[in-house]
């Protein structure tokens, strides 16, 4: 009888689900984000792949061979978050890039990267996961594409303990930045993806303008238009995020 009892307690354990976030670690990814990326969000693609490649491959790895189901919410979006900068890294390394429209399609819509046991698309992370499960448009100035007019590569990965003040951050830093966004003077003209992933903000919070609102400071908020087709929208510059002499592959 005591046997029995030790074997069902044994099995009771091993049923009940481990908690999802013991089965990540996003360490070494802030790691090397501190590592390789610069304080303007651009990347030593060249040193990653010459000095550290081992260590990024073990790093997707861990995300191959996670499992979300029971994470949390910020655990999921997080995990998600790094999993998208990392892949589209790990294209670049491959030899992949954004810098043309042929190129855009085979990095975001063919290029492939196993992640939660799954061969996964950039496009699919994005689209099918960020935007569609978790409805956060805060998420767009999180994922990174490679490319010069793309939100800064952040020093260090999301988790799940922070993500709200990350995302405000990331949000709050990217509206400030004056190559991305022109919010002092006349017009005011705002980064592309807030007219492709228009009906995002539309769906948070009413416009495009009253998202923008909430994250500048009051002495813009009054340069703002009254409406969203008032709106002037920057040219999109698909140049590599690399650092000088840092391109790669």
């Amino acid at each position: 009888m005591k046997q029995w009892t030790i074997r069902l307690l044994v099995m009771a354990i091993l049923l009940v689900p481990q908690h999802s976030s013991a089965l990540v670690d996003h360490g070494p990814w802030s790691t090397l984000l501190a590592r390789y990326v610069d304080a303007h969000g651009r990347v030593a693609y060249r040193d990653l792949q010459t000095k550290d490649r081992a260590a990024f491959d073990a790093y997707l790895a861990t995300l191959a061979h996670t499992q979300t189901d029971g994470m949390t919410e910020a655990e999921e979006k997080a995990f998600w978050i790094n999993a998208y900068n990392a892949v589209i890294v790990n294209g670049i390394l491959q030899g992949y890039t954004a810098e043309s429209l042929l190129g855009r399609k085979r990095l975001f819509s063919w290029f492939t990267v196993r992640i939660a046991g799954k061969d996964r698309t950039p496009d699919e992370i994005e689209h099918q996961i960020l935007r569609k499960k978790f409805a956060d448009p805060r998420v767009h100035f999180t994922i990174v594409c490679a490319s010069s007019s793309c939100p800064q590569l952040r020093r260090e990965a999301y988790v799940a303990e922070r993500l709200d003040t990350q995302l405000d951050e990331a949000t709050r830093a990217f509206l400030r930045d004056p190559v991305r966004n022109h919010l002092a003077g006349h017009p005011i003209a705002l980064s592309r993806i807030f007219e492709w992933f228009a009906i995002d903000f539309v769906n948070s919070a009413g416009s495009v303008v009253a998202f923008v609102r909430r994250f500048v400071p009051e002495d813009q908020r009054a340069l703002l238009p009254l409406s969203d087709g008032e709106l002037h929208y920057l040219e999109y510059d698909w140049t590599r995020n690399a650092q000088e002499g840092q391109r790669g592959s």
